[in-house]
């Protein structure tokens, strides 16, 4: 029964903690927005606190700071009775019968176990992001960790499962935002989140890896392009996405690559914009030099994965050719549509989307998804672990972080349902 109350209390935290005041997160007048640019803040803000070392029981202090100057506000600017609304009723109540589901299955999976949460009491035992170099995988990104100890840590309880416990709020946080930009009502918003929800059950929910918080983070992502897409090249909205794109850096080293696929697939479709175009260039090109500049000052791996792709060689690059491979590749991918079948709704979508209205924002989503692809075959073909055992034990979670990041189509396709579209 405490346990039961300690869950309730931490995700009334949460929810508190997520929802900043119009002040704060701007002068967004649609509420479907504050929700995502608040997650994004608070995110931004513990990863600064991580790289200054912070100690984590100041961190609590910030963040129970954070807390009563949201619920003070809440209550001024009457947004709380967007909080007692049936649809985000709906929403508490899977979070809170999911994370019971967490506090049952305590077990992790490999990598959690080896190296996340390894990481975390790192943080949780008083370390810092420069002791990480004294742990195995130096080159893994250390900001999920991160949040897994500070939520541990903020908990009633602190026991590990309550740092997961946010894992799973922000991503199903985003899935319900994301769903707002859906032209249906309130109530097919609810049926649509509850069914996406099943669909994308699985392992990720409660076994500590990292992808679950990649495909959140694409997702806000989403949200803030999908809000803004015919204003992208706004200063304001370029300085959100790309704090986004910043703090999804340092979760897996694989989202800076769909991160900077989403990139090329605006600017290309978007070249008139000369000026706008070099100042979004010139952003991205920033907080890469910046992360290698922070990695390097914290004495970490600049490797894209260790062991890997370092030895690899352009004069041996046609060693890694051969039709066995592809076949083997081809294989496998097919074995990720089942086990993540959103992906077959992506496909499906991306085409008929393009087929039905060919507008810039579905070409810019077609491009994404095509080259999204073409980098996880090459990051197959060109491995130089066992091809068998590198797909085996990973193409499910890249193919469900590029679900994340070709969310979109979905959005889209479901408005092209009806008559009345969303996109113009």
């Amino acid at each position: 029964m405490i346990e039961i109350f300690a869950i309730i209390s931490q995700i009334f935290f949460i929810t508190i903690l997520c929802y900043f005041p119009k002040k704060i997160v701007g002068t967004f007048d649609k509420k479907n927005i504050t929700f995502p640019i608040s997650i994004i803040y608070l995110s931004f803000l513990l990863l600064f606190l991580s790289f200054i070392r912070t100690p984590l029981r100041n961190v609590e202090i910030i963040l129970v700071a954070i807390f009563l100057i949201n619920l003070f506000f809440l209550i001024k600017e009457k947004n709380y009775k967007y909080l007692i609304e049936y649809r985000f009723i709906v929403f508490l109540t899977i979070v809170f019968v999911l994370s019971l589901n967490i506090a049952v299955d305590l077990k992790l999976g490999w990598d959690a176990q080896n190296y996340w949460l390894m990481k975390s009491l790192n943080f949780y035992n008083g370390g810092n992001i420069t002791d990480l170099q004294n742990f195995p995988r130096p080159d893994y990104p250390h900001f999920g960790s991160y949040l897994w100890a500070v939520f541990r840590s903020v908990s009633l309880l602190e026991h590990e499962y309550f740092g997961r416990i946010f894992y799973l709020y922000i991503f199903l946080a985003s899935i319900y935002s994301i769903l707002n930009y859906t032209d249906v009502s309130e109530l097919n918003k609810t049926i649509l989140f509850i069914l996406l929800v099943i669909t994308l059950n699985n392992n990720y929910f409660v076994n500590g890896y990292q992808e679950i918080l990649v495909f959140t983070y694409a997702l806000l992502i989403g949200c803030i392009f999908i809000n803004y897409y015919k204003r992208i090249f706004e200063y304001r909205n370029i300085l959100n996405l790309f704090i986004c794109f910043f703090v999804i850096f340092w979760i897996k080293n694989e989202a800076v690559i769909f991160s900077f696929i989403f990139l090329i697939s605006i600017i290309l479709l978007n070249l008139k914009y000369k000026k706008k175009i070099l100042i979004f260039s010139l952003f991205f090109v920033f907080i890469i030099l910046l992360k290698i500049l922070l990695i390097k000052i914290y004495g970490l791996d600049t490797n894209l994965q260790s062991g890997n792709y370092e030895n690899l060689q352009i004069k041996n690059l046609g060693h890694y050719f051969s039709f066995d491979r592809f076949i083997i590749i081809f294989k496998y991918i097919m074995i990720s549509f089942v086990k993540v079948p959103i992906l077959i709704i992506l496909t499906a979508g991306v085409i008929i989307n393009y087929l039905i209205k060919p507008n810039k924002f579905n070409k810019i989503m077609f491009l994404n998804f095509t080259l999204c692809f073409v980098f996880v075959i090459m990051a197959y073909i060109f491995t130089n672990f066992p091809i068998k055992f590198h797909l085996a034990t990973s193409i499910d979670r890249l193919a469900f972080e590029l679900a994340g990041f070709n969310f979109l189509i979905l959005i889209t396709f479901l408005n092209n349902l009806k008559i009345k579209k969303l996109f113009k």
